[in-house]
């Protein structure tokens, strides 16, 4: 008799142990997921402001410093219309003056207009009227002469570039 007391003893306190269990995970469960949710929510709002949306660092805004490049004309590739069509942009770089690389490369720059417009007039040159007219376009064409620059002058100073005049004909 004592036997079969100690096995519904251990058959009770194993039903209870299967219950908890189920309430743990039905209970706990959902709330460590919305918690795991939020974590990683902060961890992606923090990323967001050690890097710009293009992944390239931000620069503090008293570490900015600007060199421009006076409009020009470029031609744009053929469409196909039989219509020629040309572009007038001028470029803004920003750069990072607290880089170490920063006094050479403005050095380099202050007499490189026409070299650093090139960059840019080489990709420019490669996209058509209705191409250049995108506003996306026109991002990717920023970022394809950032890269050109950046690899040009062995730099990561030149963070962005911008267009200070665009217009299009």
């Amino acid at each position: 008799m004592k036997k079969n007391l100690i096995t519904v003893i251990i058959l009770a306190i194993c039903i209870v142990n299967l219950i908890l269990n189920i309430m743990l995970v039905f209970v706990c469960m959902p709330s460590a997921k919305k918690t795991n949710n939020l974590i990683t929510q902060i961890a992606s709002v923090l990323n967001l402001e050690l890097e710009s949306a293009d992944g390239q660092p931000t620069v503090a805004l008293e570490n900015i410093a600007t060199y421009s490049v006076e409009a020009q004309v470029v031609n744009l590739k053929d469409d196909g219309s039989g219509d020629n069509h040309y572009v007038q942009v001028g470029l803004t770089l920003e750069l990072d003056n607290s880089s170490k690389d920063y006094e050479s490369l403005i050095t380099v720059l202050q007499g490189a207009e026409g070299p650093v417009f090139d960059e840019a007039r080489n990709v420019i040159q490669g996209y058509t009227y209705a191409e250049v007219n995108d506003l996306t376009t026109q991002e990717e064409i920023k970022k394809q002469i950032l890269n050109s620059l950046q690899e040009k002058y062995a730099t990561q100073c030149i963070y962005r570039v911008s267009f200070s005049k665009f217009t299009t004909q």
